[in-house]
């Protein structure tokens, strides 16, 4: 698909900070960083790769806990990683399209004691190559953990660039058929998560703008603390947030 068309590096090409107020603010990513960082604390990692990293948000909170840990975030929006080699010059930015077969070097192979892809696979025509591609990454019993969504695919992920959204069966295929050892795959996210992301579609364009391309006002802030007040009494099993443990052989 050329760049022009492709809703991914339309949407993610353009640097807006209502976008990057909403991976600091926001309930939803702010609970997949909570969760995620918690996993990683059960081993932590020495080498750590982080798939689609945008503009490094997940990989600064990482750094903060694991402060001895070599970080690399991967992402296809060079704009977007000259950015983060100024923000963060200790951390190692590679652009790459993960979307595209031999996109990563032989000198990444088996360098990764963890994997992480928060919010990745379901941008991607290829979920199978894109699992392969973090297989390759990761050293013998290093880990993969990814985060993605369960559930109808309404207009606000359309405009965002997901292309599909999976179930526990269906990832937990998909990690088989690419060499992983699934640990564990769940959903968690009912009720709130699920709410908000139905409140979104009702008024898509309203959605869009307010939270992912103006910069967030006090009010939005505020609404945002609201929101992941309400996201700790979500169900741990149910929902539409998907998260994925894997070990590789």
């Amino acid at each position: 698909m050329a760049f022009e068309s492709d809703v991914n590096a339309r949407y993610y090409g353009a640097l807006e900070l209502g976008r990057r107020d909403y991976w600091r603010w926001m309930a939803a990513p702010r609970a997949r960083v909570t969760a995620v960082s918690s996993i990683l604390a059960d081993a932590p990692p020495d080498r750590l790769c982080d798939l689609g990293c945008g503009d490094g948000a997940f990989l600064s909170k990482v750094t903060q806990l694991f402060p001895q840990a070599r970080m690399t975030g991967i992402d296809r929006s060079s704009t977007q990683m000259q950015l983060n080699r100024k923000e963060w010059p200790t951390v190692s930015w590679i652009v790459t399209d993960l979307d595209t077969e031999g996109s990563l070097g032989p000198e990444l192979r088996e360098s990764f004691d963890a994997v992480t892809a928060l919010e990745v696979i379901e941008h991607v025509s290829r979920p199978d190559l894109l699992l392969s591609h973090a297989f390759a990454l990761a050293r013998p019993a290093g880990r993969l953990i990814l985060s993605t969504q369960s559930g109808p695919l309404r207009e606000t992920e359309r405009r965002v660039g997901h292309r599909r959204h999976f179930s526990v069966s269906e990832m937990t295929a998909l990690l088989n058929s690419a060499g992983w050892k699934p640990l564990r795959v769940w959903n968690t996210g009912w009720p709130f998560h699920d709410l908000s992301k139905w409140i979104a579609n009702l008024f898509p364009d309203r959605a869009m703008r307010r939270y992912g391309e103006e910069a967030y006002s006090v009010q939005q802030k505020i609404v945002c603390a609201c929101l992941r007040g309400l996201f700790k009494l979500n169900s741990s099993f149910r929902g539409a947030q998907l998260y994925a443990l894997a070990e590789k052989p």
